[in-house]
């Protein structure tokens, strides 16, 4: 949480050590955009909010969080992709404008959206070759139980013309969940993933000797349409193209024990261009959606995923939500 003036000196001294290795970034401006976002929340975020910061590419992506009262777009121009950010309450001073314009011309890539329910502003900071596969967008969040230390949920996404993804979740919190996510990911990202039900069973192998977890894993195919979905345990998402969703289902199981591997089944649905997908741990509660959010998902998929971390995460549990989009460029 930053409240105050010393946790932004906290988060500064934080991103400092994040971005030391990261070779696209000119020195002091991960430290300069951290101190703009993290003073923006104290001057003008009441109680505060929070900055997520991971490493991306050659640099690295920051997101600010926090819960009202919302900007107008005085405070910002449109965003490059001529959409404007769903905009609601007063404008919360000059100071806030001020900021945000610093953080925006240091980033490569820069989005907002507030609404009433509060304001998230994302940067990603590095060299502008270093973004993903240009026929896809996507972004996620990660937040630890409590807010700090290891988390047990991780998620990983490979782009190409067919672009696999992974969200998964150890059993339990800290150290021990955290090592049983990193086997399916070292797993994932050993070779590339093309069955999905071979995945499932490489993964579940590569927990064992682990405390073990649940994964949702998919492939979409853009120039099929189709979009492949399979999870073991409480995994779950959605698939938004224009007004309509679909849910994708998980299926009861854990990976990484003693047990057989877990049966898996197949969930497809059509994959159009501009389609989103949203996928979830169980540290976001069943309910959520994105009916209430307007413009939402036009916004960049990292905003999408803060978002709904933010109204509808659990504070019991480590919580993920991975957002991928689909473009119409041809890379």
């Amino acid at each position: 949480m930053i409240a105050a003036e010393e946790d932004v000196g906290a988060l500064r001294r934080s991103v400092a050590r994040l971005a030391a290795a990261q070779t696209g970034l000119r020195p002091g401006t991960a430290e300069l955009v951290a101190t703009e976002l993290g003073t923006n929340l104290v001057r003008h975020a009441h109680p505060g909010g929070y900055v997520l910061v991971r490493r991306a590419g050659d640099g690295i992506e920051l997101l600010s969080v926090d819960s009202g009262p919302g900007m107008t777009g005085s405070a910002l121009a449109p965003a490059a992709d001529g959409a404007v950010a769903a905009q609601a309450g007063p404008f919360r001073g000059g100071g806030l404008s001020a900021g945000l314009r610093v953080v925006r011309r240091n980033a490569v890539e820069f989005d907002w959206y507030s609404t009433r329910r509060g304001t998230v502003v994302y940067a990603r900071l590095g060299t502008a070759g270093s973004g993903p596969d240009a026929r896809w967008r996507f972004g996620g969040v990660n937040v630890p139980y409590g807010g700090d230390g290891e988390s047990g949920d991780s998620w990983t996404v490979a782009p190409g013309p067919t672009l696999a993804a992974l969200v998964v979740d150890g059993l339990g919190h800290g150290s021990g969940a955290a090592a049983a996510s990193r086997a399916a990911v070292t797993a994932f990202e050993r070779q590339p993933v093309t069955d999905l039900e071979r995945f499932v069973r490489q993964a579940h192998e590569a927990m064992r000797g682990t405390r073990g977890g649940v994964l949702g894993t998919c492939l979409i195919d853009a120039g099929r349409g189709e979009l492949s979905y399979a999870a073991v345990g409480n995994i779950t998402g959605r698939v938004y193209t224009g007004a309509r969703s679909v849910h994708l289902l998980d299926r009861p199981g854990t990976l990484g024990t003693h047990l057989p591997v877990p049966g898996t089944r197949i969930q497809r649905c059509p994959w159009e261009p501009e389609s989103t997908l949203v996928l979830v741990s169980d540290g976001i509660r069943s309910g959520w959606n994105l009916e209430e959010h307007p413009l939402l998902t036009r916004r960049h998929p990292a905003i999408v995923a803060a978002v709904v971390q933010r109204d509808f995460g659990r504070p019991t549990d480590d919580a993920t939500v991975l957002v991928v989009r689909g473009t119409d460029r041809v890379a």
